[in-house]
């Protein structure tokens, strides 16, 4: 196995073909100047970092108590953000903050395949998609595998895909694929009830919705399908972009609205219903460093809470936005990869840099700033570590990282709390640590290392 470059974010700078049913004609590791960069392309990791984005608290809020609502459990972690509006909030998870289980059956990131799919959870079952476009369901209690399920192409030249998504609605797994397909497959034994082709393949997480399934394609074709039979009921084209984040993006849902991220950095609001467009946002930044702060993709999801739209581009703009005007309410200079927490009158965030912030959620002012290790060699600047997250959870904002840590820090202030190894990365570990956000299920934190091991934290 090639070792992954440890670096600020994750990323696929892939061309978007719309006739294409698959990526795996197109070269996305192209090769990088440095010795550095050569293996981060390989692996399709590469820096991004915007050297301008640099936050500080407002002075007014020096004294602000972060003050929080209570945790609440979780049973079910249907799609990515938990819920439909992906506003995963302060959840009740990972109270003694060790191990219980870990289970290591599905392929990591190689040099031609990576993983980059958030895993779901829902009926004592936890469901993967790993970088071979393999699904499984675990055990949720015991980490042991119910079943597993190869995903294949119905064109015999497809050898490889990348990116998909999963999410659950019922009794029903539904499975967006790299390979150009969406299906819904029975949770408890993997048997499939529908299957829809797609024009191009799937690089980011469904969101269901009042008996629709939710999906962008490599293209950035917006689709909505009956969760019943996948029948298609209504499509949307945004601008098509060829250079992407490796992640899982997904809409977020609620009431009359849909909210929809593209890698154009576009952000769309529509009818559930009909697919009318209400607003359009561009979260793109004019002053861009480099060929990489140049990539406008919204690599995360969207994230509606009270009103509000809450989005954000690696490029460099965190905006919240009123959901019913598309008003932009305020922006920060704040690049990320990540979907923000929002929990009462806060949000919080962890950027391509490394910042860990706390803003208040409706005027996006900022209260606290805590700055991440930035290099596993900070005295040399070498082997610049990415975050992923944050969960709130009991308390504690909780992040994963390349260089294999598991961290928790304070709401109130940003100051770690607690800190595990993981994975051991580096020349004799492992190839990489965390690039996925965790999630959380049954009290327990569910974190997935890029190398395929799944950690259930207790």
């Amino acid at each position: 196995m090639m070792s992954i470059s440890k670096l600020a974010t994750v990323t696929l700078l892939a061309a978007a073909v719309a006739s294409c049913s698959t990526v795996s004609r197109l070269n996305p590791f192209s090769g990088g100047d440095s010795k550095e960069d050569e293996a981060a392309d390989k692996a399709g990791r590469i820096a991004m970092v915007s050297s301008d984005q640099v936050l500080t608290p407002d002075p007014e809020l020096v004294s602000t108590a972060v003050i929080l609502p209570d945790s609440v459990p979780v049973g079910s972690w249907a799609q990515a953000g938990r819920t439909s509006n992906k506003s995963a909030g302060h959840v009740r998870a990972g109270t003694d903050f060790e191990v219980a289980w870990k289970w290591d059956a599905a392929a990591g990131s190689e040099t031609n395949r990576a993983l980059s799919v958030p895993p779901v959870a829902a009926d004592g079952r936890i469901f993967v998609l790993d970088a071979s476009q393999r699904l499984f369901a675990v055990d949720a209690n015991t980490g042991k595998t119910l079943w597993r399920k190869e995903l294949q192409s119905g064109n015999d030249r497809d050898q490889r895909a990348f990116g998909g998504g999963l999410a659950v609605a019922g009794d029903r797994l539904i499975v967006a694929s790299g390979f150009g397909f969406v299906a819904a497959l029975d949770a408890s034994s993997g048997s499939e009830i529908w299957k829809r082709d797609t024009e191009a393949p799937m690089t980011g997480s469904p969101a269901i919705y009042e008996g629709r399934v939710f999906i962008v394609s490599n293209n950035n074709e917006f689709s909505a399908l009956s969760l019943d039979d996948g029948s298609l009921l209504w499509t949307d084209q945004a601008i098509a972009e060829s250079a992407r984040v490796l992640s899982s993006p997904s809409p977020a849902a609620v009431d009359d609205v849909i909210v929809t991220p593209y890698s154009s950095g576009e952000v769309i609001a529509y009818l559930p219903a009909n697919g009318r467009r209400l607003w359009t946002d561009s979260l793109t930044r004019s002053n861009r460093f480099t060929p990489i702060s140049a990539i406008n993709d919204i690599a995360s999801r969207p994230v509606l809470n009270q009103g509000m739209v809450y989005a954000s581009s690696q490029s460099g703009v965190l905006a919240g936005i009123d959901g019913r005007s598309g008003t932009r309410v305020w922006a920060l200079p704040f690049g990320t990869t990540q979907a923000p927490v929002v929990a009462g009158e806060f949000l919080f965030a962890v950027g391509v840099d490394g910042q860990l912030i706390c803003v208040e959620a409706l005027s996006g002012r900022v209260v606290w700033v805590q700055q991440l290790q930035a290099f596993e060699k900070e005295e040399k600047k070498k082997n610049r570590i990415s975050y992923a997250g944050p969960l709130l959870a009991s308390n504690r904002l909780v992040t994963v990282s390349s260089d294999g840590r598991l961290s928790a820090f304070s709401p109130q202030t940003g100051e770690l709390l607690e800190e595990k190894n993981l994975i051991r990365t580096g020349r004799f570990g492992a190839d990489a640590g965390f690039f996925i956000e965790p999630i959380a299920y049954d009290g327990r934190i569910i974190l997935l290392a890029d190398n395929g091991t799944l950690f259930s934290i207790r």
